[in-house]
């Protein structure tokens, strides 16, 4: 039962190993990401959004394996709940209980990485687009308030096709 029980802290010691990489990998393109919005580098945008949504399945399905080991490595409590982590390592030899740990510590720090770094990239753009609405509003005054279709029904303002110069 013990070799059991070490081979499964070893995979999720191994799968924490790969979510943490992955992490990191997307927080870096995260802040290429900012800075291709910074600089308006519009050509490698798409290109960039891609990797990160591969890179974000990487890591979706790379979490979905973790919860699985866990689930098997730490059981549940009396209340059918899954025991916190610190709990659930506290049986460990030592050495694996500190190596957990890390790993642990370094998941939930690369996660509040990225964290920082997409509340920053959402105020950026928030504030970059409410921006743009107001020079639009003050532009075209006439599509201020609610529009109405042909037919009678209420649309949106921002129906009409705009022309951005990318180069500006």
């Amino acid at each position: 039962m013990a070799s059991k029980c070490t081979g499964t802290v070893i995979s999720l010691m191994e799968i924490m190993k790969q979510e943490i990489i992955l992490l990191e990998e997307f927080r870096a393109k995260e802040e290429i990401l900012q800075e291709t919005l910074k600089t308006s580098n519009w050509e490698n945008l798409s290109d960039l959004i891609e990797e990160m949504n591969r890179l974000a399945d990487w890591i979706d399905s790379t979490e979905k394996k973790r919860n699985e080991i866990y689930a098997n490595f730490c059981g549940r409590n009396a209340n059918g709940e899954e025991l916190p982590f610190y709990q659930a390592i506290c049986s460990l030899d030592e050495d694996l209980r500190s190596e957990c740990a890390e790993l642990y510590r370094s998941l939930k720090f690369a996660t509040v990485k990225i964290r920082g770094l997409t509340w920053s990239l959402d105020s950026h753009i928030r504030s970059v687009s409410e921006t743009m609405q107001t020079v639009l509003n003050e532009l075209f005054p006439y599509r201020k308030g609610k529009l109405y279709s042909r037919r009678g029904t209420a649309k949106a303002a921002d129906t009409e096709p705009l022309v951005v110069n990318h180069h500006l």
